[in-house]
């Protein structure tokens, strides 16, 4: 577990992260690194279950992943996905890749976060992985502007943006300038170890 993010949170109240998940009640911008991948997926999927049971508007945004594939984790988890699409509440489409202009990365990114907040309605949540992997220096810089354009826009909405990691994708260990830009750029933490459904959420601190 990454010992900047343990000092950074030192004087936060650490929470189980389903507990976390269950209790969110007010616009935040979460970040959820997990090692485990398929608890990772559950925190996911938690997430969005909780806002539509709720009336609320979700999208799940995938970078890699088929919608197809999103839904069917959706149905196993027992989410109504056919249902909840015919009330309007529920959407899933894949994110362009920002990488593919990257000498244009900050009008790129702000193309792709105009389009996600273009017409939704309060309250919402977001599900939004925009990278399979962040290893270059590249792909850094533009994870980088991309957190800080969606925390910058994302204040003036009223909703909850889950920003999932899958660290072992991405740099958590090696590069210390993108934790801290992610620590800055988000109200709250969830870290998921590589262990059976362990890990801790908090608040960070701004």
């Amino acid at each position: 577990m990454s010992n900047l993010i343990l000092h950074k949170a030192n004087d936060s109240i650490y929470k189980d992260p389903l507990t976390f998940i269950d209790t969110i009640d007010n616009s935040k911008h979460i970040v959820l690194c997990y090692e485990n991948l398929q608890y990772g997926k559950k925190i996911q999927l938690r997430f969005i279950k909780n806002g539509l049971q709720k009336g609320e508007n979700c999208i799940f945004i995938t970078c890699d992943d088929d919608s197809e594939l999103i839904e069917s984790e959706m149905m196993n988890y027992g989410i109504d996905v056919e249902g909840f699409y015919k009330k309007g509440l529920l959407d899933v489409w894949k994110a362009p890749n920002i990488m593919d202009h990257s000498d244009e990365v900050i009008r790129d990114a702000e193309g792709i976060i105009d389009k996600v907040f273009y017409g939704l309605a309060s309250p919402f949540r977001l599900v939004a992985r925009m990278f399979d992997k962040i290893k270059t220096e590249e792909q850094i810089i533009a994870n980088t502007v991309l957190e800080r354009l969606f925390n910058s826009k994302f204040e003036r909405f009223k909703g909850l943006l889950l920003c999932p990691y899958d660290l072992n994708n991405n740099p958590l260990e090696s590069n210390r300038r993108w934790v801290e830009s992610i620590l800055e750029n988000h109200h709250s933490v969830i870290f998921i170890t590589d262990a059976v459904e362990e890990g801790i959420a908090f608040d960070t601190i701004q």
